[in-house]
């Protein structure tokens, strides 16, 4: 029927429960200490913990603590002699499912007790499961738009641009037919850079570490943003090319983390972070009067930290809110958002925080911390 954990301060009282479940055709395990209780979930992974608010080695809520963060859905309930509104309350808040008391009646009332908490939790688990499925449908169907979208765009221009040739005409100049080859061949090399960009974001295993000098790569994604946003536009908006590639030479690119020593980490994840929040940052000040963008690097011990600031139009709060969300774009567009999500799962592998401070019409700042 299932695998109960009895906690309890007592053997005698450990023992009297554990034969009162089994009795009620559950398989039971007790013990005295929080130590072991962590121990067998480990171990066993029991359907249910039923904890006593005082146990061997501290308090039943210094082990539900423990136990929410060891594994989130495995239901606790925590057991007492005592009516403390209080204590009760703080468990509940806790996330323990239940605040049992012990009374007179307490072992013989256990068993369908325990078959509440468990009809509880399976109803619980069923609504979560229709929820999540509910969730992975929009998800999937989210990530079909927002591929749909964004190929069409690349395979539109690589096409756009090999239609430019025209090899019936030998008058053509050769050197414009090089240019419009090499054109297309960069519009396929970035949707070969976005398939490995949704790689990343699912594979969970970071790549090999090298010696990396920062500020290198934070110029070459520099020069591939401007690339980038010069291609998308030429393929949604190809009359807006030439004042796109005006805008850009106009903006103020600092890169202060030149004085960062060499570092020890995967290049590939900071290449594909630094685009990411580099093109957000681009894409925030095209409009502006004076843009500016400017990138800080830090080094303590082992953690390196990475700030990218604009003075573009900025985020609202709600906005601000869901940046990180995949697939959510901050430029109000349905289907086209994936580089803070990108950035915040690559952040995430390493062991690292993503920070996002906003303010409409007065520019972002993004700051990611993770381990070397």
């Amino acid at each position: 029927m299932g695998l109960i954990l009895i906690v309890e301060d007592s053997l005698a009282m450990a023992e009297a429960s554990s034969r009162a479940l089994q009795a009620a055709g559950y398989e039971a395990v007790s013990c005295l200490t929080a130590g072991e209780a962590v121990s067998i979930c480990q171990e066993r992974k029991p359907d249910l913990v039923i904890t006593e608010y005082y146990v061997g080695d501290g308090s039943g809520l210094t082990l539900l603590e423990k136990l929410t963060r060891l594994e989130p859905s495995l239901p606790v309930a925590v057991a007492t002699g005592c009516g403390n509104e209080e204590a009760a309350a703080q468990a509940l808040t806790m996330g323990a499912q239940a605040w049992l008391i012990k009374t007179e009646d307490y072992l013989q009332e256990l068993p369908a007790k325990v078959d509440r908490l468990l009809a509880d939790q399976a109803e619980r688990r069923a609504l979560y499961e229709k929820k999540h499925s509910k969730r992975r449908l929009e998800a999937q169907n989210e990530l079909a738009e927002w591929l749909a979208h964004n190929f069409k765009n690349i395979l539109a221009a690589s096409i756009g641009y090999l239609n430019l040739i025209n090899l019936k005409n030998p008058d053509q100049d050769r050197a414009k037919q090089e240019e419009y080859l090499n054109e297309s061949r960069q519009a396929q090399e970035s949707g070969i850079h976005l398939l490995e960009q949704l790689i990343r974001m699912t594979d969970g295993q970071a790549g090999e570490a090298e010696r990396t000098v920062v500020s290198e790569v934070v110029d070459e994604a520099w020069e591939t943003v401007k690339s980038k946003i010069v291609t998308i536009t030429q393929s949604q908006y190809p009359e807006r090319v030439e004042e796109i590639k005006a805008q850009i030479e106009k903006v103020v690119f600092l890169n202060s983390a030149r004085r960062l020593p060499p570092v020890n980490m995967v290049r590939t994840d900071l290449d594909s972070i630094l685009e990411a929040l580099l093109q957000n940052a681009l894409e925030a000040v095209l409009a502006g009067s004076d843009p500016r963008v400017l990138v800080l690097g830090e080094k303590d011990g082992e953690r390196l930290e990475i700030t990218v600031r604009d003075n573009g139009r900025g985020m609202s709060e709600n906005v601000l809110k869901h940046a990180v969300e995949p697939l959510f774009s901050t430029k109000g567009e349905v289907g086209v958002g994936l580089s803070l999500s990108l950035v915040s799962s690559l952040v995430v592998r390493h062991g690292g925080e993503l920070s996002l401070h906003s303010t409409p019409g007065a520019g972002t700042t993004v700051k990611v911390t993770f381990s070397l």
